[in-house]
This record gives C-alpha cells, sequence and structure tokens, in this order.
C-alpha cells in the first residue's frame, strides 16, 4: 500500500483509476485516487466489464450514467470499456488482437443501441482509450523534455564560458 501511494502522490504520474462497471458512488478505489488528487487533475477513470453493464443501461439513462448520474465529477475524465475475457482455465478463443476489437465494436453497438449521444461514444471502448493514452503519454514526454533540454543548454553555455575562462587564462 505504502510503494502505492508513494506512486500516487508522485505529481509527475498519471493515475488510471480501474474500476468495473456500476454505480459510480461505490468506486472505493476512485475514493482513494480522490485522497490524493482531490480534483482529479491527473486521474483517469477506467470503468470495466461494460458488457455486464448493458442490460442496466436504456436510452433513459444511457448518457446519465456515462457522466457518473451525478457522482462524478465533470473534470475527471473517464473511459467504460470491456477487455477481452473467456472461461477460466480455456484458451483465448482466437487472436487476442481481434478479440479485443470485437469487444471495442460491441461496446460501440451497444451504447449507440442505447442512444448515447456522440459526444460521450469518443469515451467507449478500447480503441477510445488507447487513443487518448497515446496522446496524453506524447504530451507528458513532451513537456517533461523541455525542461531537461533547457538545462542542457544552460549546462552547455556555462561549460562554453568556463572554457573560454580558462582558454583566457592559459594564454
Amino acid at each position: 500500500d505504502d510503494l502505492v501511494k508513494t506512486f500516487m502522490r508522485d505529481p509527475r504520474n498519471v493515475m488510471l483509476c480501474v474500476e468495473e462497471c456500476g454505480d459510480a458512488a461505490t468506486m472505493a478505489v476512485l475514493g482513494k485516487c480522490r485522497e490524493i488528487d482531490p480534483r482529479f487533475q491527473r486521474t483517469i477513470l477506467v470503468r470495466t466489464k461494460l458488457d455486464k453493464y448493458y442490460t442496466d443501461l436504456t436510452s433513459g439513462n444511457v448518457n446519465q450514467w456515462v457522466n457518473g448520474c451525478g457522482d462524478l465529477p465533470d473534470t475527471l475524465l473517464r473511459f467504460a470499456l470491456t477487455l477481452p475475457h473467456w472461461q477460466d482455465g480455456e484458451r483465448c478463443p482466437t487472436n487476442f488482437v481481434e478479440l479485443r476489437d470485437q469487444m471495442n465494436n460491441q461496446d460501440l453497438t451497444a451504447m449507440k443501441e442505447r442512444g448515447m449521444r456522440s459526444e460521450y461514444l469518443q469515451t467507449i471502448g478500447f480503441k477510445s482509450f488507447a487513443v487518448f493514452m497515446e496522446k496524453k503519454i506524447g504530451q507528458m514526454f513532451a513537456d517533461a523534455i523541455t525542461p531537461v533540454l533547457d538545462n542542457l543548454k544552460e549546462l552547455k553555455a556555462k561549460s562554453e564560458a568556463k572554457e573560454q575562462s580558462l582558454s583566457t587564462e592559459f594564454e
């Protein structure tokens, strides 16, 4: 627990909060994230097992559910998806990537059938999550590399100035 909280407290890290789909008010892991990141600036909620929740979603509640029925703050980035799964003790029934894509398409189809608004569909399925994370990681890398490059330029300038000073002193 201490190791996990050490990672969670580091402001350079993003927390992926993985919870099973269901009532947002009872998400225990999200509560732990809230303790450390109260404004959810570094927290991304990933709700899994969406396929197990299809029957609870209707055209009357799907858009409210995707927003957490008022229990999730607007600032919290969130995704809902179904990961590939099969019976315990069985081998993966097909190519894992194909199965993942099938689950993604199943999630999108089920949410469209229930009338989910198009702006919310970008938070549904593994592909949406993966595209978001690729962009997020790229942005985090770009944000982190700029201070490093600035520091290297400063060290180079100091080193060149010192070299010039020593060269003048030597002559």
